[in-house]
């Protein structure tokens, strides 16, 4: 049984994620305040946390730098603040995804699924379709050929590798590619995402595994 920790303030969509989510084989535990999580967190495992971020007695964004002190479980932001900032930031703090209310049920479980699934693959598999990355000889081969990368370009993508199917923010990969000076410059990753796409995307035009997230940053699929 997957357990899954849901910290949300409305009654009325804490009834509707306990059905829905029971219906669909999860344990469900719910509380409407983000004291209560860590309290639940500390007494039971928990493999998914849905969180909402108008909690009853405190932010959801300094629930999260909170909880990443002394755990990497998955985190899915369920949000009402659709703005770009907010999304930005919750990733940034943290989060492996953000959905913004109203979702569907389908869209919803779909996430969970993908963060789930990340949760329980080996961390040295690093692979996407036909491209394979070695962290340790720092070699990268595409169709079993090897792809010469520049030292930012391999950064850039061991990271998107370690963080599959995971929302990269342009100030995460900033900070740790190029350092804490360099945040709030995306256009220092465009031109290197744009690379690694000529060297490693079939279409470069149209990209398959190196995606963009609008206003974002970027997401490794395939």
């Amino acid at each position: 049984m997957i357990n899954v920790l849901v910290l949300e303030d409305s009654p009325a969509l804490q009834s509707f994620l306990k059905t829905l989510l029971g219906a669909s084989g999860y344990n469900v535990s719910i509380s409407a305040k983000g004291l209560d999580g860590f309290s639940l967190m500390s007494e039971q495992s928990f493999d998914l946390v849905l969180l909402d971020l108008g909690l009853l007695d405190m932010d959801g964004q300094a629930w999260l730098l909170e909880v990443r002190q002394w755990s990497q479980i998955p985190i899915l932001v369920l949000s009402a603040r659709d703005g770009e900032v907010e999304k930005v930031t919750a990733l940034d703090n943290g989060a492996n995804d953000y959905i913004t209310k109203p979702f569907s049920a389908n869209e919803l479980l779909a996430r969970m699924r993908v963060l789930l699934r990340l949760n329980t693959q080996p961390s040295l598999a690093l692979q996407c379709g036909n491209i394979i990355i070695d962290p340790h000889k720092h070699i990268v081969t595409l169709n079993s050929s090897d792809v010469k990368l520049t030292n930012k370009e391999y950064k850039i993508l061991l990271m998107l590798f370690q963080n599959k199917d995971k929302v990269l923010t342009h100030n995460a990969i900033l900070s740790q590619v190029w350092g804490e000076q360099y945040i709030n410059r995306p256009e220092y990753i465009r031109v290197h995402v744009a690379q690694l796409r000529q060297k490693l995307e079939v279409n470069p035009a149209s990209p398959i595994h190196i995606l963009t997230e609008p206003a974002v940053g970027y997401r490794l699929v395939g």
